[in-house]
């Protein structure tokens, strides 16, 4: 059996008939949501921006929010005194003890959500030099003890309902190092 030639007209009509089914099904790209770097390492009272990218299909903005899990376990105490958790992470490479609980058994707090133009902030936050900037990273311009965690970044939009619609970012909080000038701590 031969192949089927199409005129140029047939052609033409062809490619009009997709176009018009994509446009009348309202065709969508399902939403992408990635943070980079998985980790940001700063010391007490600098700033940091934790990035957060997506990509839509949609016109209308979409709202974005940013939420503060704690850690499960302290991750720099688990990386100085390795426990039970590494036999389970041996047996599964991608399990991270410091991250993976469910979240009855840590801190969840909203942190800060943009729609449009719009920024509001959780009430533990109300007061602290911070905003999302672009189009949804969080900046911090002053860390503090208590920011240390894992920050989640949600990114919906009516009109992408598939997709992958947060991702994380952990952020560890340490303590600057002082130095002595003429008998005194500075």
């Amino acid at each position: 059996m031969g192949a089927v030639m199409l005129g140029d007209k047939e052609y033409k009509t062809f490619w009009t008939l997709i176009i018009v089914v994509l446009a009348a099904t309202d065709f969508t790209m399902p939403i992408q949501v990635q943070c980079t770097p998985k980790r940001h390492i700063v010391i007490l009272f600098q700033p940091v921006k934790l990035t957060c990218n997506y990509d839509t299909s949609s016109t209308k903005p979409p709202i974005v929010t940013w939420k503060y899990k704690s850690y499960c376990q302290d991750p720099i105490k688990a990386a100085m005194n390795p426990g039970s958790t590494e036999s389970i992470a041996q047996s599964n490479p991608s399990y991270d003890p410091n991250i993976e609980c469910s979240d009855s058994q840590r801190s969840v707090r909203s942190v800060a959500s943009k729609q449009g133009g719009a920024v509001s902030f959780g009430k533990e936050y109300v007061g602290r030099k911070m905003s999302i900037i672009n189009n949804a990273d969080l900046h911090i311009a002053q860390t503090a003890w208590g920011d240390s965690g894992v920050y989640v970044c949600s990114v919906v939009s009516p009109e992408d309902l598939s997709g992958n619609g947060e991702d994380y970012t952990e952020l560890i909080v340490l303590a600057g190092q002082r130095k002595r000038r003429n008998r005194e701590w500075v």
